[in-house]
């Protein structure tokens, strides 16, 4: 339970989805309901009240690009809750919305270093990660600890799990990366690359990750 978060609900949210892929998602949720309850019955009275809690946003929204921030909160033993975050973001190719992996927009071992030391720098910078201060907890950001992502219509934003490059701070820890830093960095082929640029010159999208803050 505690190695993963659940699955969007983003399926439902986007047109022309599949039936199948929306009990697929229902199932899941169901899954993780089932586990909190039996974790709660495992749990002792001096340990209660529980609860959990999941919210999730639309971030960015057009025909072609959807991405979506879900984040998690369950509280099902001592000595305190959990955390997860989890993006998606979904690209229209060959007429069907499709999920995005960070994987596929830094596809070669340039792209990934170059997405890994952007990171790595600016976590450098803040003085409350784990590669801030004299003596760091951490010297080094692996390109495994970067796989949960979302977009706007100004930046890439790579966020982290909870404890990964720091502690619980308000809201996740996250790197926005402008687009203009991404010129020719990342896999230019995409269909994600070529669309985004498009659709924020159209004008016909809604964004809201800086309002939601």
């Amino acid at each position: 339970m505690y190695a993963y978060l659940i699955p969007l609900l983003s399926v439902l949210l986007v047109t022309g989805c599949e039936r199948q892929e929306k009990n697929a998602i229902a199932n899941d949720l169901n899954s993780i309901k089932k586990n909190f309850l039996l974790s709660i019955l495992e749990s002792q009275v001096e340990e209660s009240p529980f609860h959990m809690n999941y919210s999730l946003r639309t971030v960015f929204f057009s025909a072609d690009i959807v991405s979506l921030f879900g984040e998690i909160h369950v509280y099902d033993h001592l000595p305190h809750g959990w955390w997860r975050y989890e993006g998606k973001t979904l690209c229209r190719i060959q007429g069907k919305l499709k999920e995005v992996e960070l994987g596929d927009l830094f596809s070669t071992v340039d792209q990934k270093e170059y997405l890994r030391k952007y990171c790595e720098n600016s976590l450098k910078s803040d003085s409350i990660s784990y590669f801030s201060g004299e003596d760091p907890l951490r010297t080094r950001l692996e390109f495994e600890d970067m796989r949960t992502f979302i977009i706007d219509d100004k930046f890439l934003i790579v966020f982290f799990q909870p404890y990964t490059v720091g502690g619980l701070g308000d809201g996740p820890p996250q790197v926005k990366i402008p687009y203009e830093h991404l010129k020719d960095k990342w896999n230019t082929s995409h269909p994600l690359t070529q669309l985004i640029d498009k659709t924020i010159s159209s004008k016909f999208y809604t964004a809201s990750w800086d309002q939601g803050d």
